[in-house]
């Protein structure tokens, strides 16, 4: 032990609480996994003592990939293994109750579980409730992850005891990091968890899989005995004492009002107070980051004893409230409510300022209606509104109308939600994949290993065909090089999945849709084809059996091939009847997509004359990206008749008529739409409340008899503009190792915070830029010009994660990290090894890479030594010819001839010396070939 460590702690053995764990990390090598690529890394003592701890796993191809960039999912995994191991037990509800808004059921079921752990024991918060998963995790985040880690296993509070200590602080970037995260850097620090010898922390830098594994190995063989528990008073104690009443008493606060986050709050305070009866212990509530939590603080007597924990409540939700509105990602939009809703009242009842919805659809409970937008969400304080919706228990009852505000960005990176494979027999030919939120139709995909031919289905449906995947085994699907429709992209994320066998028939139910379609629903995903080549003419018959007229069979968008629609074409349906009983045959001829066959059935439904007439359901404001409104959207609750629509009057916030916002608008209505577009002659920015009317009979449906709107108002708030406090970096590029990062507007340079010409505030492939790197910004200041030095790539790779953060415009807006993928070539120079005299004319020369030779006159590319003497040799004089079946070899041999005939010889009784010196005949085999380092000289061995 050094001194300077003496001064920093007395004691660095196993400690007890880890000694379980410890040994059996600190096992022989020869036990732990044989990973194929970590012999000889700087990381493999810790990478093979914790693969023998079960802590950490490699990949099915038997690598670690230890200089892989590590997200924020394979710390949570590598953290809830590593608490599991300690005896902490995976939360039984770890699948129904998601600990990180952005998790779901179908979500990887070993993240799902490692996330509960982590989360529950307070090592993992996330980031505004939501884990990132597909994020790369920063080592100024490693840094306070490990450390929460270990105060929950140690029962400790590590933060705390370091800061009383007096030491030398070794860390020379400490600054650079956020606050949170300086005191978790300096509890490494002063236990030498850090590396000394590298000062610089490069808190913001990413953290590769090795580094991370070292970390933690270091933390777990560290002793923390040293480190004094909290000192607890009989104050303390009550305190304690009231917090287990809550824990044990908080489940369920009774019936309410919960359609606000304040009423929950009101109602939870009221609850946790009538739970504490220790005499002056006070309790106060505020509301946690994940929904349904909230911290209560636990205060006694006048030395403010105190204690604050976490509480999880459940609601009994009153009989019609909306309970919450959220952004899941790019384009998806979710609305919760306290009890079902009718599935057949949800259209175009909600709408939120700025998004344009293209479908919805509602969950099997009736309490969850999804949205999908027509365009990446980007809102801020936008108005959400959600009409009353009929409820599922009593149509008579609706919910109340909810209005509020949200505010979002997709930042989430895609990754799998599903994985299915299904046979009727032994064999899978298909998959289909689900991914957790829409993305673009580019990347790759591997099916165990190998690559293959994906179709984009749908925005979050990869299907892959002409495969032979074996019932009954684990097979392992790849995706790289991702991208969400907000343009956030995933490098590489994997899921294991089995083949399932299904060879039972499907079963269909009927039901009415609408006046004049039937709704034919079966249990399971049918092939298209074959349902509409079985629903043929004279497959419908009315109640004399006669043969009813019928159109083409469609599946239902959305429905996953389940459900389909046979349009009624027979004119005069109601003519005589308000309802009308038909017959609907339905052959063995319809199949799933496994082939099965239903039974052979005929069944009734009813058809109901449409007497209702088309209702506004809500509006939608439109702008453009650079907020200029384009267009004002009027939805109704069905499909109407073409025509145009009279305009609205509109009227101020004032009271004062407006006969030419906006320039005035135009609208036509084509057969079928749901909604009114009204569009801006003369888009603009617009700001403050205007009153719209809108005429009776302004539209009608397409019902037999056409039914026609009453009149109605809407009053919409156009909002206020708002000074933007960010800004973001829409791209990157490389060209023959200089990259040009383009702002949207003028940055800081120069020897100043936040600066775009400060190295440290990017990263290429999860490093800091190498040293010698220049960067420069034009004269406008949007543009930096990022110079990488030679021998500084040293293999060509064309996704290399490219990482900007930290950096202010000269307005002071703070720059959204921006993490995409550059083109890098290979710029290390092939260096010459060693050298082997053939004979007394020719020399094989060994280099540190495959080489080529671009011509073979090299005489002025090397010196030769015969002892301390130069052999005077001309270019043509020396010739270079590859080493076949060599590619890192070339030979050179000397071809000078002398007066009389004679030619030039190696004396090879002297020490033959070949140094290298600049060349453009000796070159590597890049696109941009490095031509050989010039100045290496080495002695020939000779044979």
């Amino acid at each position: 032990m050094t001194s300077k460590q003496s001064s920093k702690y007395k004691k660095f053995i196993v400690g007890a609480a880890t000694a379980a764990l410890v040994a059996s990390a600190v096992a022989p090598v020869a036990s732990a996994k044989d990973f194929k690529d970590t012999k000889g890394n700087t990381h493999e003592p810790a990478i093979d003592a914790l693969s023998d701890a079960g802590v950490i796993t490699g990949y099915p191809d038997g690598s670690f990939l230890p200089n892989k960039t590590l997200t924020r999912s394979d710390v949570v995994k590598l953290m809830g293994k590593w608490l599991v191991s300690e005896g902490y037990k995976v939360p039984t509800d770890y699948k129904t109750n998601m600990r990180f808004k952005d998790l779901k059921p179908t979500s990887n079921d070993e993240l799902l579980q490692y996330a509960a752990v982590v989360k529950e024991n307070g090592v993992f918060n996330g980031s505004n409730g939501n884990l990132l998963a597909g994020d790369n995790i920063t080592r100024e985040n490693m840094a306070v992850v490990i450390v929460r880690a270990f105060d929950t296993v140690e029962d400790i509070e590590l933060v705390k005891y370091v800061k009383d200590q007096d030491f030398k602080k070794d860390v020379t970037d400490l600054a650079k990091a956020k606050a949170e995260a300086r005191t978790a850097i300096d509890v490494l620090d002063f236990f030498d968890i850090t590396n000394p010898a590298a000062p610089a922390f490069n808190p913001k830098a990413t953290t590769t899989r090795g580094q991370f594994a070292t970390f933690l190995h270091k933390t777990i063989k560290t002793d923390f005995s040293e480190v004094k528990a909290p000192v607890v008073d009989v104050d303390q104690v009550a305190v304690d004492a009231a917090a287990e009443q809550v824990k044990a008493g908080a489940v369920t606060v009774a019936r309410g009002n919960y359609a606000t986050d304040a009423n929950k709050l009101a109602a939870v305070q009221t609850y946790v107070t009538s739970l504490v009866t220790e005499k002056d212990v006070v309790a106060t509530v505020v509301a946690g980051k994940t929904a349904g939590e909230y911290a209560v603080t636990l205060t006694k007597g006048e030395a403010k004893a105190e204690k604050t924990i976490a509480v999880t409540f459940d609601f009994a939700a009153d009989d019609r409230f909306v309970t919450e509105v959220n952004a899941l990602n790019a384009t998806q939009v979710e609305v919760k409510f306290s009890t079902a809703v009718d599935a057949s009242d949800i259209a175009n009842k909600v709408s939120i300022q700025g998004v344009k919805f293209t479908s919805q659809s509602l969950s099997q409970d009736g309490k969850t209606l999804s949205l999908t937008a027509e365009k990446p969400v980007n809102a801020t304080k936008a108005t959400v509104v959600v009409e009353p919706i009929k409820t599922k228990a009593d149509a008579k009852i609706k919910t109340d109308k909810y209005v509020s505000t949200i505010t979002y960005k997709d930042e989430v990176a895609p990754t799998i939600a599903s994985v299915e494979a299904k046979t009727s027999g032994n064999v899978a030919t298909n998959l289909t994949l689900k991914t957790s939120e829409p993305i673009k139709a580019t990347g790759l995909v591997k099916v165990n290993g190998t690559y293959v031919t994906p179709v984009f289905t749908d925005s979050t449906t990869i299907s892959v065909s002409g495969l032979a995947l074996e019932a009954g085994k684990t097979h392992t699907i790849e995706l790289v090089n991702i991208e969400d429709l907000a343009g956030i992209k995933t490098v590489s994320t994997s899921a294991n999945f089995t083949v399932s066998v299904d060879a039972a028939a499907p079963a269909a139910t009927l039901s009415a849709k609408g006046e004049k379609q039937i709704l034919v629903t079966f249990n399971k995903s049918m092939d298209v084809k074959s349902v509409q080549n079985a629903i043929v003419s004279g497959s419908v018959k009315d109640e004399a059996l006669n043969t009813i007229a019928t159109g083409t069979v469609t599946a239902v968008e959305g429905s996953n091939d389940t459900q389909f629609l046979i349009p009624v074409t027979a004119e005069n349906v109601f003519a005589n009847k308000a309802s009308r009983t038909l017959t609907v045959v339905l052959t063995d001829a319809n199949k799933d997509k496994l082939g099965n066959k239903i039974a052979a059935t005929t069944q009734n439904v009813t058809l109901t004359k449409d007497t209702v007439k088309p209702v506004a359901t809500g509006y939608k404001v439109i702008k453009d990206d650079a907020g200029k409104v384009t267009s004002v959207e009027v939805d109704f609750s069905e499909g109407l008749a073409a025509g145009t629509p009279a305009l609205p009057t509109i009227v101020s916030e004032n009271g004062v008529a407006v006969s030419n916002l906006l320039g005035g608008f135009t609208t036509t209505v084509k057969a079928g739409d749901t909604k009114v577009v009204y569009t801006a002659k003369t888009p603009a920015v617009v700001s403050g409340k205007y009153a719209l009317s809108f005429a009776k009979e302004l539209v009608s449906d397409q019902a037999e008899t056409a039914n026609k709107s009453d009149s109605f108002n809407y009053t919409i708030d156009f909002g206020q503009a708002e000074t933007a406090t960010t800004f973001e970096l829409t791209s990157a590029n490389a060209v023959k190792n200089v990259i040009t990062v383009t702002f949207p507007e003028a940055v800081k340079g120069g020897a100043v915070a936040n600066s775009a010409t400060d190295l440290a505030n990017y990263s290429l492939a999860g490093k800091p830029l190498a040293e010698g790197t220049t960067i420069t910004l034009d004269s406008a200041q949007k543009v930096a010009t990022i110079t990488l030095p030679a021998g500084s790539v040293e293999k060509t790779d064309q996704a290399a994660v490219f990482t900007v953060a930290n950096i202010q415009s000269t307005s002071g807006k703070t720059l959204k990290t921006y993490t995409k993928t550059v083109g890098v070539e290979d710029n290390v120079a092939p260096v010459l090894l060693s050298a082997k005299v053939l004979d007394d004319k020719s020399i094989e020369l060994t280099y540190s890479e495959n080489v080529d030779l671009i011509g073979s006159d090299v005489g002025a590319d090397f010196t030769i030594m015969e002892g301390t003497t130069a052999i005077n040799l001309e270019a043509k004089e020396l010739k270079a010819s590859k080493v076949s079946g060599f590619p890192t070899k070339i030979k050179i041999t000397i071809d000078k001839a002398v007066v009389g005939g004679a030619s030039t010889t190696l004396d090879i009784t002297k020490d033959i010396t070949v140094e290298t010196k600049a060349s453009a005949i000796v070159v590597d085999k890049e696109t941009t070939p490095n031509t050989q380092k010039s100045g290496v000289k080495v002695t020939a061995s000779k044979q």
